[in-house]
């Protein structure tokens, strides 16, 4: 206190104002971070997974792996399955953010209940934790992690965002009921119809329609002020519900904006589309269910393409699918 008080008015003046600098920053700071806890508090909250409970396969490389799920209700029984089923991965090593899209209906096994049938039954017969858990026992992961949107909302975030801009094809254009091909801003319902465009070709370029409608979003969110995105947060958030605690999403945040997001890599499962498939089979009175060739193989793809390395040996369990899925169709 002495020495305050031996001090100058002029060294006092500087002091204060010190102080009250330091202060305004720890108030901008702690009211900033209970801003964006409040906006991310709007989101439905989804159940946190520990490893236990989604048969968690650890690796090594710095990559966190998110789950996303685009859930639709199938309207004649109101069940819900997963018609989008997307590995997000942030490579924290490479600043890089991949897309893989897993194709629904690869015959895999079901840990939870013990059976095989086709990916997006999972979710049907179990939820997330399901899905979580299928994906990482057949495809040696360690995703606990997730984000998941209804359908149907697609169209109110896309509308949000004042549309999202994407190249049509003559054929896809058409189906859309737009005139020619070209570059076009579709709404929210235009929009969702791309995704679900079935007639036109296989459901490996559906996956590649709804890639491009997730870098186009990612694009034009990207491209706006601060201001603005939060304001977009703030509208679009309600609309879909993840497990991912708050402080992990602004970590998630914060890296990803020191990304290069001018190209996201994408890959898909099976790597070769239609051509990886061994077989289709119609089990439990429905199908198509497909039987993939080289089921380890694919694995190990996945996992050179998501963790950049050179070499992968896939687990027992991978080992122990691609042997019984040959087994169920005939080989």
């Amino acid at each position: 206190m002495k020495k305050f008080k031996n001090m100058s008015i002029k060294t006092k003046k500087k002091v204060a104002i010190g102080l009250g600098a330091v202060l305004v920053v720890i108030i901008v700071i702690v009211g900033g971070n209970l801003y964006i806890d409040s906006l991310l508090n709007k989101m439905a909250d989804g159940k946190e997974f520990n490893e236990e409970e989604v048969y968690v396969y650890e690796n090594p490389a710095d990559v966190d792996t998110i789950l996303l799920l685009g859930v639709d209700i199938e309207e004649s029984d109101g069940s819900a399955r997963s018609d989008v089923m997307k590995l997000i991965s942030l490579d924290n090593d490479n600043d890089k953010i991949k897309i893989t899209s897993l194709q629904r209906d690869n015959l895999v096994y079901l840990p939870m209940i013990d059976m095989y049938n086709n990916l997006n039954h999972a979710y049907k017969n179990g939820g997330v934790q399901s899905t979580l858990s299928t994906i990482n026992y057949n495809f040696d992961l360690d995703v606990t992690q997730y984000i998941s949107f209804n359908f149907q909302s697609v169209t109110e975030i896309v509308d949000i965002l004042g549309g999202v801009s994407l190249y049509l094809t003559d054929a896809e254009a058409s189906v859309l009921g737009i005139s020619g091909g070209g570059q076009y801003i579709l709404d929210g319902e235009e929009t969702l119809s791309y995704m679900r465009i079935r007639s036109l070709d296989s459901d490996y370029v559906r996956m590649e329609r709804q890639n491009n409608v997730i870098s186009s979003i990612l694009t034009s969110v990207t491209s706006k002020d601060l201001g603005s995105i939060v304001n977009l947060a703030n509208k679009c958030i309600p609309f879909v519900e993840t497990n991912i605690p708050n402080d992990d999403v602004k970590s998630y945040v914060m890296n990803v904006l020191g990304y290069d997001l001018s190209t996201m890599p994408t890959f898909q499962f099976p790597s070769d589309a239609s051509n990886s498939i061994l077989k289709t089979l119609y089990l439990y009175g429905c199908g198509p269910h497909y039987v993939i060739g080289d089921f380890a193989g694919e694995v190990e793809l996945l996992h050179k393409n998501i963790f950049e390395i050179s070499r992968y040996e896939v687990s027992e369990n991978v080992d122990k699918v691609d042997k019984e899925i040959k087994e169920l169709a005939g080989y």
